[in-house]
């Protein structure tokens, strides 16, 4: 390739300097150019040739193709054929060869083709032929994100070895892409099958074709006043709920009556310190002070026996057995705090 490489810095210029594009057009059937194309694909050329001694292959090769297109000679195939070997484009720079080869035929000596044909046979076993099936024609399909036609494709593409990205996309379809590995002068088929947006999508299940059994309605709660009923259920083991909200029913009674006991006594405190109170109204609020008292005394008892009836219902218990109704009645009234109830 270094041989070949100074042949870039001869060659072209050469062959736009006498013209001979002119020949190489009309050789290959094509329109010759215009005297003011010839000078800007001239020009171009010779941009590209400062950027290709500049490494700047990149810029390099667009010149040198914007050339091709203004005034087509197969002597800037072989130039373009060279920075794509320098940008390690090695399928691309392939084909560059071997349409050099195709359109100088008539006029390449033995000796330079001998020379071509080395470099095609070291680019050979650096790229793989990819075969791409889709199932859409007139999808568009790309290699590493650059596209490189439509479906159907006619012949396999030309690929670098590595790890190579297959796409194809088309309007009003889901785009797919495929990763695949090629060796050098692998020749694989990549299958791709393209699915419409509008597709229809599986429809979820109706409410009505579930095979859970309904929630039981909740136990029923009825309220009067500062009376309350909980009525209980038979119910499981793991529904044994009933008892801890009769437990904390008792809970809040003992509560409320702890709180009455303390304006109670709060009262008869105000009365003692009062000037002038009867002896009778001493009396009364006293005695309300100890039925505050021993109601509550008897609230925390109650409420600790409950919390332990709900224990063993809840975790002692062998069995669910039918029971009757659970009742409790709380009812707080002016004089005190009523409790009756029922296991």
């Amino acid at each position: 390739m270094e041989g070949m490489t100074m042949f870039l810095s001869r060659s072209v210029m050469l062959a736009l300097v006498v013209g001979l594009w002119a020949g190489s057009a009309g050789a290959a059937g094509r329109k010759t150019p215009t005297k003011a194309t010839l000078e800007e694909a001239q020009s171009r050329y010779q941009r590209g040739r400062e950027l290709y001694d500049e490494n700047d292959f990149q810029a390099a090769l667009v010149e040198f193709q914007r050339a091709y297109e203004l005034a087509p000679s197969y002597r800037l195939l072989f130039n373009i054929a060279q920075v794509q070997y320098q940008l390690q484009d090695y399928a691309n720079a392939l084909g560059s060869f071997q349409q050099y080869l195709q359109e100088g035929e008539a006029e390449l000596s033995g000796p330079r083709r001998e020379e071509v044909q080395r470099e095609i046979d070291r680019l050979e076993v650096r790229v793989a032929r990819v075969r791409i099936t889709v199932n859409k024609p007139g999808a568009e399909i790309s290699v590493d994100d650059v596209p490189v036609g439509t479906a159907p494709l006619r012949e396999p593409l030309l690929v670098n070895a590595g790890r190579r990205k297959v796409s194809v996309s088309l309007t009003g379809h889901v785009p797919v892409s495929r990763v695949v590995n090629v060796a050098g002068r692998d020749s694989i088929e990549v299958s791709l099958e393209l699915v419409s947006t509008s597709a229809p999508v599986a429809a979820a299940p109706s409410p009505a074709a579930s095979s859970l059994p309904p929630m039981p309605p909740p136990p029923q709660t009825r309220g009067s006043g500062a009376t309350a009923e909980v009525a209980g259920s038979d119910a499981p083991r793991g529904a044994s709920w009933v008892p801890w909200a009769a437990t904390g029913g008792l809970a809040v009674a003992s509560g409320v009556s702890a709180l009455l006991t303390l304006n109670a006594s709060n009262a008869l405190r105000e009365k003692r310190d009062t000037f002038g109170v009867s002896r009778g109204d001493l009396d009364a609020a006293s005695s309300r002070t100890r039925t505050m008292a021993l109601t509550t005394d008897v609230l925390t008892g109650a409420t600790v026996v409950a919390a332990g009836i709900s224990a063993y219902l809840t975790f002692l218990r062998p069995s669910p057995a039918p029971t009757a109704p659970e009742r409790v009645r709380v009812g707080v009234g002016p004089g005190g705090v009523d409790v009756s109830g029922s296991f």
